[in-house]
C-alpha cells in the first residue's frame, strides 16, 4: 500500500483531495529512504567504513534492495495515469486540479515542472522496466545495453518532485511543505551506535579486558532464560 499523510486536505479541490495525501506520503517516504541511503552509502566515509567492517556482505544486499526501492518508487510516481485499462496513482493524478487554480500561470508552471521530471527519470524508468519489474531477455544477457543510473541523480529528481507538489500546496493551501526537514538520522544513528558497540567489544577483547567468548555466553544465557 502507498504511504499516506494524515492531515487536513479540505483546502484542495475535490478532484485531487483523495490522491494528494498518498502522493505526499510516497514522496515523503522517498525522501526518508534517500536520506537513509545517503547517510549509509554516500556521506561520511568513516561511517561507511565502520558499517562495511561490521556488516560485510549483508550491507551489500541491503544497498541493492534500497537502490531497487528508490528506482521503483521514482518509476511508480512517474508512470502514466492510465495504462492498460488501469488507473495509476502518479504525479499526473494531480493535473485535474489545474482548472480550479486562481493563478493564471499555474497550468503552465505545473506542466513545465512535470515535463522536467519526466525528462530526468528516463534512465531510471528503463531500469525499472528492463531489470527490476521484468527480466528483459536482451538486457539480462547484456546489461551494458542499459543507460547508466547514478546515485547522484536521485536527489535532484526528488527535489523536483517535492517542488511539483509544493506548486499545489502554495496554490491551494498557501504554504509549502518543507520536505528537506525530514530526516533519517535517528535510524542511522541507532544502527551506528550498535556498530560502534561491536567495534568497542572487539577492541576490548583484543586488549584482553573481556574474556574470549564472554558476550556469546551472556547471549546464550539470556536466550535460555527467555525460552
Amino acid at each position: 500500500m502507498p504511504a499516506k499523510v494524515t492531515a487536513d486536505y479540505s483546502q484542495f479541490p475535490e478532484s485531487i483531495r483523495t490522491v494528494m495525501p498518498y502522493l505526499e506520503g510516497e514522496v515523503m517516504q522517498l525522501r526518508t529512504l534517500w536520506g537513509l541511503f545517503e547517510n549509509l552509502f554516500v556521506g561520511n566515509q568513516a561511517r561507511q567504513q565502520h558499517f562495511r567492517e561490521r556488516l560485510g556482505p549483508l550491507l551489500i544486499v541491503f544497498r541493492q534492495l534500497m537502490q531497487n526501492e528508490l528506482v521503483l518508487s521514482i518509476a511508480r510516481l512517474t508512470d502514466r495515469k492510465e495504462h492498460g485499462g488501469q488507473e495509476n496513482l502518479t504525479l499526473q493524478s494531480l493535473m485535474p486540479a489545474v482548472d480550479s487554480a486562481q493563478a493564471p500561470e499555474f497550468g503552465s508552471r505545473v506542466t513545465d515542472a512535470l515535463e522536467a521530471i519526466k525528462g530526468s527519470v528516463k534512465n531510471i524508468r528503463k531500469h525499472r522496466d528492463k531489470l527490476i519489474a521484468h527480466f528483459d531477455l536482451a538486457t539480462s544477457l547484456d546489461p551494458s545495453s542499459l543507460p547508466k543510473v547514478f546515485v547522484k541523480d536521485v536527489r535532484p529528481i526528488l527535489e523536483r518532485m517535492e517542488a511539483f507538489l509544493n506548486l499545489f500546496n502554495v496554490e491551494f493551501r498557501k504554504v509549502p511543505i518543507e520536505f528537506d526537514n525530514l530526516s533519517s538520522d535517528p535510524i542511522v544513528g541507532s544502527a551506528q551506535l550498535t556498530v560502534h558497540k561491536a567495534m568497542a567489544y572487539d577492541i576490548l577483547q583484543r586488549q584482553r579486558k573481556i574474556p574470549l567468548g564472554e558476550v556469546e555466553r551472556i547471549i546464550e544465557s539470556q536466550e535460555r532464560q527467555g525460552s
